[in-house]
């Protein structure tokens, strides 16, 4: 009789231990999905937190765009008068432009523009990148 109750006190003991192997795995499954579910939530802060600061920097970049629009506010306008006609001269400049693009060049490659007035001609001179000449009318 001795034999049956070691044989059950060992079996008791085997099904204990495999139960308390079961519990600690069970608990770290759970651990781990705490541990995942609370590293998504910072993920997700720092998101956030990365998306605000690009906010923060295009808004700081638009600023100095702002006052850059002021300074050009500011331009001078220039007009001539001869005889009763009147032309601003920021039209006589673009006028010479699109009369050099007329000539089949392009307007990205002017990198230097003279205009030379002249009254009592009606007329208007440019001088294009100091190689093309041109005249056009003033008023």
């Amino acid at each position: 009789m001795q034999k049956k109750a070691e044989v059950k006190a060992s079996t008791v003991k085997a099904s204990e231990t495999k139960t308390e192997t079961k519990k600690p795995v069970e608990v770290k499954a759970a651990e781990v999905k705490e541990t995942a579910k609370a590293v998504e939530v910072k993920a997700a802060a720092k998101v956030e937190e990365v998306k605000e600061t690009v906010k923060t920097a295009k808004t700081v970049a638009k600023k100095p765009v702002a006052k850059k629009a002021e300074k050009k506010e500011f331009e001078p306008e220039v007009f001539i008068q001869f005889y009763g006609n009147e032309s601003a001269v920021k039209d006589v400049v673009e006028r010479a432009k699109d009369a050099f693009v007329a000539e089949g060049h392009r307007a990205s490659s002017i990198k230097s523009l003279k205009v030379y007035l002249k009254p009592e001609e009606y007329a208007a001179y440019y001088v294009i990148n100091e190689k093309s000449v041109g005249r056009i009318n003033l008023f």
